[in-house]
């Protein structure tokens, strides 16, 4: 059998006996989560399948996403045959000039090591553990024209930033309204996909190196389709939080192949790395009569608008904040944001909602005043959960109800960055203990965090809050 390989791999359908091909169909379908929550949910599926499979067969070929190399090798030897591979991957051979020396440690350089050698994987490191760092020694090991796939502008900006200073490059952009393109681009995957696909199969075809921030989104169609029709010879993935609780982690490793490096949170707290957090929970007395599934979206909105649970946090998050600590109050409600950030600047302390609702250019505002120390306090949505570089950081509030391993644990890294002027690092988690269904998911933070920190459960506080009354 020969396969084609550029942004994936193609074959002659005519090559390929059934059974190989059925195999593969097997082995490359997955549950599709969507279909599965409809239908918890009592919904019809509608246009959902039950089942995605990435077999694309069309005009006579078999298209397989480029990771799925190792099932066709598996699937063609049960048929005695083998698999020999075209190769026409996208490598320039124009190099990029010559850039800054960048120091590495021992398992960032290990990182670039083996993906120069087996040219596509994925890197797992902690939050505050040096993953744009690792990027960024590719690009300098390598030289070769990169594209870098984010999915937010504020990543964007961050990894031009950091191209700036610590490589010195001037990277293009793309996303916002802009599409300034250089030898390094930096570009929001949600503008390409609006993209004519002329345009974009055009843009991608000039990068031998791809890397994807916060890799794990690789499963969701948006990101999967671009990664798909890029054909650069190099692909690395970067994420703190590989596995899906929507059962499909494999995709990481059929869109980006297999990991290269993980890197625990231990073994970075043991090097000096970074830095161990104290966990705080606080009780509140909300309740809620919960029955069932249904009553889940209106106990939230309950829960955002709870008075004295709000009291409650604002007091907290007043005290840490007169005490000189840098504060991050998260929320999964915009207006929840919006009346926190208020009632805490009502005390007399500087504080500013970011939300996906506030402007580029002002968002950027207040993430240097808080890097610099100027804005004591933050108020976010989900938007502060992947890739916000805070290391002053030393106070979280988890003020918002939330059972997501991946986000938890995005959470609990933002604390873990060391910094100068960081004395010590607390996360707070407001703990809804009067309705079951709250304190189960609190049960199952509390295991992500002893597991995260590597200590016993019964290690972590749990502070017991008599109310919320507002100063």
């Amino acid at each position: 059998m020969r396969a084609r390989v550029d942004a994936a791999l193609t074959l002659d359908a005519a090559d390929l006996p059934p059974k190989v091909v059925e195999r593969l169909r097997r082995a490359l379908s997955y549950a599709n989560p969507a279909y599965l929550d409809r239908v918890r949910m009592g919904l019809h599926p509608g246009p959902e399948p039950e089942v995605l499979c990435f077999v694309e067969e069309r005009n006579g070929q078999v298209r397989l996403p480029r990771g799925a190399i190792h099932a066709l090798k598996r699937a063609g030897a049960q048929e005695g045959l083998i698999v020999a591979c075209d190769d026409a991957r996208v490598l320039p051979s124009t190099l990029l000039e010559q850039m800054r020396e960048l120091p590495l440690r021992d398992y960032q350089s290990s990182a670039v090591d083996k993906l120069v050698k087996v040219t596509q994987g994925t890197v797992v490191i902690p939050c505050g553990g040096g993953k744009t760092r690792v990027g960024m020694g590719v690009i300098a090991r390598l030289r070769t024209p990169t594209l870098i796939l984010v999915h937010t502008l504020d990543l964007a900006e961050q990894w031009v930033g950091e191209l700036r200073e610590k490589l010195g490059v001037e990277a293009g952009l793309v996303g916002a309204g802009e599409e300034r393109l250089a030898p390094v681009t930096v570009a929001v995957i949600q503008a390409l996909v609006r993209w004519d696909p002329i345009k974009l199969d055009e843009f991608l075809s000039t990068f031998g190196l791809m890397i994807l921030d916060e890799a794990h989104h690789v499963a969701a169609c948006t990101f999967n389709c671009v990664v798909d029709r890029c054909p650069a010879r190099y692909r690395l993935g970067l994420t703190a939080t590989p596995e899906r609780e929507d059962g499909l982690t494999p995709l990481l490793e059929l869109f980006l192949g297999g990991q290269l490096v993980s890197v625990t949170h231990e073994a970075l707290v043991a090097a000096g790395v970074l830095a161990v957090p104290e966990v705080r929970s606080i009780e509140t007395e909300f309740t809620y009569p919960y029955l069932a599934a249904e009553d889940y979206a209106p106990m939230l909105a309950a829960v955002a608008a709870d008075e004295e649970r709000n009291c409650l946090i604002v007091n907290s998050v007043v005290t840490e904040a007169l005490a000189g600590h840098s504060c991050l109050v998260l929320s999964g409600r915009i207006e929840h944001c919006e009346l926190l950030a208020a009632a805490i600047a009502k005390r007399g302390i500087g504080a500013a909602v970011l939300t996906g609702q506030v402007k580029r250019a002002r968002r950027k505002e207040l993430l240097d005043q808080a890097r610099a120390g100027n804005l004591p306090v933050l108020v976010a949505t989900s938007l502060a959960d992947e890739g916000l570089d805070l290391p002053r950081l030393s106070r979280v509030f988890l003020a918002y109800p939330s059972r997501a391993r991946g986000r938890t644990t995005q959470r609990l890294g933002r604390l873990m960055r060391p910094h100068p002027d960081k004395r010590d690092a607390v996360l707070f988690d407001f703990v809804d203990r009067r309705v079951p269904i709250l304190r189960r998911h609190h049960l199952e933070r509390r295991r992500l965090y002893a597991e995260v920190l590597s200590v016993p459960a019964s290690k972590l506080g749990m502070v017991t809050a008599a109310g919320g009354r507002c100063a």
